[in-house]
């Protein structure tokens, strides 16, 4: 499946598509790690944790069953909860883009929490834009899935990108050590988005940003003259395309390269995304940073 047929699927559908989609990429990213030295479990016992369907029976202690009657699965150290915080940009801007920003982000999303949760740690999911924060703080619940999946199916992407004190409120509640993730799109007002990921390394979190972009406005493959609108202010000005192109491909890359020289400084692992790639380059980041923890 390719990532336009994914973003296809997950732009029309349903909850139930949603999560059938989400759940099929990390399907797919997880079994081409069979051979990877990533998996594989440690050989130090940290605890034991009732078995969650899908669980590999092969770390189902049956000595406990065989006494109690009741299924419990061997946790080790490197499987133990983590706090995930997805914090996904829902403003005007990321309506944009072949394939479009929103959907992959949203996409994204959802595939990271189904990750999350398959490696027993503790997703959560806020969305950001306009007047609107929602937010679902992270938590082991058999039933946290189904509703991060609701509240991303429920989501829409329009307003403007402001750091609102909802936003900064669900930041300063992150006391437990854990991985923030901020998918964005980074066009916001002034330095906004900035404040939030310098509060969430305040908090002690591991901050991986993804930077999502689209072919269009990596590229400006356009001719002619436009009358461009920005999605957020509504702000239009008249472009003349082939005298800008170069410019603007300067502008963006110095954009980019500003942004990842702030990340670097403030320890945060920036990647940054366009929505013709593969979902599995980020889930790999993600994976490994995980992992490195």
């Amino acid at each position: 499946m390719t990532a336009s047929d994914q973003l296809d699927t997950a732009w029309l559908s349903s909850l139930g598509d949603l999560s059938l989609v989400a759940k099929s990429v990390v399907e797919g990213f997880m079994s081409g790690l069979h051979r990877s030295p990533f998996l594989g479990y440690s050989t130090e016992f940290a605890s034991y944790r009732q078995y969650i369907q899908g669980d590999n029976l092969k770390h189902v202690d049956w000595k406990v069953w065989g006494r109690t009657d009741e299924l419990y699965v061997k946790q080790f150290e490197d499987d133990t909860n983590l706090r995930g915080h997805i914090f996904l940009d829902a403003s005007g801007s990321m309506n944009f883009g072949e394939p479009n920003k929103f959907a992959y982000a949203r996409l994204l999303a959802a595939a990271l929490a189904c990750l999350m949760s398959r490696q027993h740690d503790a997703p959560g999911l806020t969305t950001f834009g306009g007047e609107r924060v929602e937010t679902l703080p992270p938590r082991s619940h058999r039933n946290q899935i189904d509703d991060l999946l609701i509240l991303l199916a429920n989501s829409k992407a329009d307003g403007e990108t402001i750091a609102r004190p909802e936003l900064l409120q669900v930041v300063e509640t992150m006391t437990r050590r854990g991985i923030a993730v901020v998918i964005s799109d980074l066009f916001g007002t002034g330095d906004d988005l900035l404040e939030v990921l310098r509060k969430l390394r305040l908090q002690r979190q591991e901050v991986l940003l993804f930077h999502i972009v689209s072919p269009e406005e990596m590229d400006f493959d356009l001719g002619g003259e436009f009358l461009m609108e920005d999605s957020e202010s509504g702000e239009v000005i008249p472009v003349h395309a082939a005298s800008f192109r170069q410019e603007y491909l300067k502008r963006i890359e110095q954009f980019c390269g500003a942004t990842a020289t702030t990340c670097d400084k403030l320890e945060i692992d920036y990647r940054r995304l366009r929505t013709d790639q593969p979902l599995e380059d980020a889930l790999t980041f993600y994976f490994e940073e995980r992992m490195a923890m």
